[in-house]
């Protein structure tokens, strides 16, 4: 697929088509690493920071697990 590159501010940018944002998955605000291998520039997601808030925002009814009960303490422990 070819297209062009265009100023962008101070920057250069190319836009992806929807086929291949589509096909990787990717989305705006998506970060990325720009890194050339064997002369070529190649873009990557890089790997989402997990936080706290980001994995309970995913937690529903539907998925929520009840507790277990794992017996009754077996030594000093305190509940």
């Amino acid at each position: 697929m070819k297209t062009k590159i265009q100023k962008w501010g101070n920057s250069l940018g190319v836009r992806l088509p929807k086929s291949i944002t589509e096909q990787k998955a990717l989305r705006a605000g998506l970060g990325v690493s720009i890194v050339i291998k064997d002369n070529q520039i190649v873009i990557e997601p890089r790997e989402e920071e997990l936080s706290l808030e980001s994995m309970l925002s995913t937690v529903s009814a539907d998925n929520i697990h009840k507790e277990t009960d794992w017996s009754k303490a077996q030594g000093n422990e305190v509940w």
